[in-house]
């Protein structure tokens, strides 16, 4: 992904086990960022 544009950073505070049980879904080849940004895009049209 190129990094272009504005970006927003933050902290996440998530309960350990339920971390756990996410980052275990995503598959090794694609970064946790990454598979975030896609679970947010999918979420975002969702919303629509």
């Amino acid at each position: 992904m190129k990094k272009e544009g504005k970006f927003k950073k933050f902290l996440l505070e998530i309960p350990e086990e339920i971390w756990n049980k996410w980052k275990d879904t995503v598959p090794r080849s694609i970064s946790l960022n990454k598979a975030l940004i896609e679970l947010l895009e999918k979420e975002g049209k969702n919303e629509k």
